[in-house]
């Protein structure tokens, strides 16, 4: 409309150029200051209004590095004026420490792992690398903390220099990096900036260096047949091409919480050497499972420290893996193990376990012999849970049994330096302890336990000393931490960095195993932790957090837990009852395979005892009692649900990941034969009826109980149709519930904001049913 104006003006005053030109000057400047009076009123409300109603500020996203945003949980928690009852909030603010490492020369120092989260809001977390003097306890951080970057699986590859992988480059992959250190890393005042190695288009997942710093494996995600970077361009081409269709003619179709689409663990092999203080590689690395279409490292849960091994020399190497080339994978649990020479033109896999179809896992190279090593191997079939006995194999001789009449399930081995002892680590009455067996060559040899109490992993034994070595230990009161043992009598801890968080929360300090006659009248054991503020006379009887694990065959350790915790409960006041029933796995094999058949019998008997002997023993008010389990203890809470003599018991149910209906867990979950063994070695086509005789789906009609049912929407070992079908049953049946659904959470809730809001949710399902 104003250009139109404009030219009508100019027309009809072509003989007055000045007077136009004026005309048209105002013009556009009332037109202006209008147009501004029209924006700028509205905009000046918004601004008063704003001023009076501010929005609230936008929640801080992941900050980068820089080292006025650092702080760590030490001087965070020195800051706190008073102690206050311990949260999942604190558990998930504890370092993480973790892969103590000697020295290789002299012991005297100790470099290990440690993940922090930012502080105070968990947005963001970082694994870096630490330095430690065993005489001085000068700590030193190594490489550099940024939010999102994550140091791992470090190697000495000699006194001066470790390799490690870490996501630290421009890439955002998992790489190879060095670090280098200095003669005197007491000293350093900074951070020391690592070198990387490799530029892969891959993720390296798994790393393994030999000891004499000549060779090194590590493993990537890649299709069979293809190499690292052909990989990477089909999967170039699989995303550009826009298309989402999965097709499987075998299964997994998916395992744990990923689709199977072809990408398999495959171990590279490689020989390195040292050039201007760096190390390389002397040429391309060998895919050892180039062609086959399998995993080593195995998944969901193998990693190349434990499934991979070098020879004394570094000439061999042995690896774990599993038969998958066809669907029996889903059925079957045989893992065999391969040796490989690596002086060979030719790397040929050479399999030493295959007349064992049960699984042989983690072997180990003697420290002084080329042809001897050890591993672990159960002996039954398509039973994950059958005892691990140590094997025994000296490259040609039949592999024999150590310690076969030992009714004890081993879960590490580490070789003495002089080649004749090992030091085992193993499950012994719900703690995780260790012995060490000495003169392996000998029939009569007899292991001696070392450490008792808690629960001990991850030995490393001093360069020159058999009888000292680092661990890392924990216990139901205790967060891990590094250890020293120098003796029966000198284990101390190392590190600190938890010391000021832990002295400014208040937990439950009174942990007791008690023990009943539970089914069959046999001997049953369970804890009970006792509530912050105690439970002493006058004191009010404490209300009582039931707990059920998982498994089944597994059990409640004397451990600390950054998900299931026991002070998380006994810090809101509650008493913490967890039975380990029949079943339960570190009580000898009898016991674990005694629920076999009997999911529903001997394990609720138990409970049943084993609740009624707790209340009886402990000042505990039976009336406010809630009941919480998952997997398998969700399946005891779907049980217990339809049986009233129990149900009522509980003000409250508490199902996370729970089995529902048991037919149709056996042909949607992944890994079959937990199904079909735990139901006496039945598929369900077979016998229907195994299935169905402890199903909690026949039971909904007796359920009366109010019930929270949390589920993960990437659980694949029991998939999200089991707790929805439950939920649905408590609904239909209009039984107060609540569904919480987790849907980028798998069998276990791991993200650290879900923690909080798993916890949140649970506490106030119970204090308003319980309390």
């Amino acid at each position: 409309m104003s250009g139109r104006a404009s030219d009508h003006l100019v027309s009809h005053n072509s003989d007055h150029p000045s007077k136009s030109k004026s005309r048209q000057a105002l013009t556009a400047t009332a037109f202006f200051l209008l147009g501004a009076i029209v924006i700028l009123i509205p905009a000046l409300i918004l601004i008063l209004r704003k001023a009076n109603c501010p929005d609230p500020p936008s929640p801080p996203g992941p900050p980068a590095w820089n080292s006025s945003d650092y702080l760590s949980n030490s001087d965070y928690y020195s800051q706190l004026p008073e102690a206050r009852d311990f949260t999942q909030l604190d558990n998930l603010r504890l370092d993480r420490l973790s892969s103590p490492r000697f020295h290789p020369k002299n012991g005297k120092t100790v470099i290990y792992l440690r993940k922090q989260y930012h502080m105070p809001d968990l947005k963001g977390s970082t694994t870096t690398l630490h330095w430690i003097d065993l005489d001085t306890n000068k700590t030193v951080q190594l490489t550099r903390p940024i939010w999102g970057i994550n140091d791992q699986q470090f190697y000495w590859v000699d006194d001066k220099a470790i390799l490690f992988l870490s996501n630290r480059g421009s890439s955002g992959l998992n790489q190879l990096f060095q670090l280098n250190l200095p003669d005197d890393v007491s000293a350093i005042g900074n951070f020391l900036e690592p070198t990387q190695i490799t530029d892969y288009p891959l993720d390296i997942d798994n790393l393994l260096v030999n000891k004499q710093g000549t060779r090194l494996a590590f493993s990537c995600q890649v299709f069979a047949n293809l190499t690292v970077q052909q990989t990477a361009d089909r999967h170039a081409t699989d995303k550009a091409s826009g298309s989402l269709v999965y097709k499987f003619d075998k299964l997994f179709i998916r395992h744990w919480d990923e689709y199977m689409l072809g990408p398999r663990h495959h171990p590279f092999v490689v020989s390195i050497q040292q050039t201007n203080g760096i190390y390389n590689f002397t040429k391309a690395p060998t895919d050892v499972l180039f062609n086959i279409d399998s995993d080593a490292p195995t998944r969901p849960f193998g990693d190349g420290k434990a499934e991979w091994s070098f020879s004394a020399s570094g000439n061999k190497f042995a690896y774990t893996r599993q038969h998958d080339e066809n669907s029996s994978v889903a059925w079957s649990t045989n893992l065999d193990i391969f040796t490989v020479d690596l002086t060979a033109d030719t790397l040929t896999s050479v399999c030493i376990t295959c007349d064992n179809h049960a699984a042989d896992t983690n072997p180990s190279f003697s420290p002084i012999d080329e042809h001897v090593l050890v591993y672990r191997a159960q002996a039954v079939p398509g039973y994950e849970s059958d005892q691990f006995k140590i094997k025994f194999f000296n490259g040609s001789n039949p592999n024999t049994t150590l310690l076969d009449s030992w009714d004890r399930s081993i879960q590490a081995i580490t070789w003495s330096l002089d080649g004749k002892s090992l030091f085992l680590e193993l499950g012994e009455e719900a703690r995780n302890v260790i012995y060490k067996l000495s003169n392996i060559s000998s029939p009569i040899s007899t292991p001696t336990r070392l450490i008792r109490e808690g629960s001990s992993h991850d030995i490393n034994l001093h360069p020159t000393d058999n009888d000292v070595f680092l661990y890392t230990h924990d216990s139901i009161t205790a967060p891990p931490n590094v250890y020293l043992y120098s003796s029966p009598t000198s284990m101390r801890p190392v590190t600190v960095h938890n010391n000021h968080l832990l002295s400014k929360v208040r937990m439950g300090k009174v942990v007791e195993a008690f023990s009943f006659n539970g089914s069959q009248n046999e001997m049953v054991w369970g804890w009970y932790v006792e509530p912050v503020n105690g439970t002493a006379e006058p004191a009010p009887l404490a209300p009582l957090a039931f707990l059920i694990h998982g498994g089944p065959q597994s059990s409640w350790y004397d451990a600390w837990s950054f998900r299931w915790n026991y002070q998380a409960f006994s810090a809101q006041g509650y008493a913490v009852i967890a039975i380990n029933f029949h079943g339960s796995d570190s009580y000898g094999q009898k016991f674990t395979d005694s629920i076999t058949g009997h999911y529903g019998t001997l394990p609720y008997e138990d409970l049943q005892l084993g609740l009624t002997a707790a209340i009886e023993r402990y000042r505990i008010n039976g009336t406010r009692a809630a009941a919480l389990g998952a997997s398998y203890g969700g399946f005891m809470i779907n049980w217990i649900a339809g049986h009233p003599e129990m149900s009522h018991r509980f003000r409250t149910l508490i199902c996370h990941d729970g089995l529902f209906d048991m037919r149709g867990m056996a042909y949607s979950t992944e890994e079959l034969w937990f199904s079909e063994h735990d139901a006496g070695g039945f598929t369900p086509y077979e016998n229907p009826e195994a299935f169905e005789q402890f199903n909690p789906v026949n039971h909904v009609a007796n359920w009366s109980q109010p019930m929270l049912v949390i589920h993960g929407g990437r659980d694949y070992r029991v998939p999200d149709t089991q707790g929805i079908g439950a939920f649905t049953a408590l609904q239909r049946r209009g039984i107060e519930s609540r569904m919480l659904y987790l849907p980028n959470e798998n069998h276990w809730t791991l993200n650290p904001f879900n923690s909080l809001i798993w916890y949140q949710e649970v506490l106030d399902w119970m204090h308003r049913l319980t309390i």
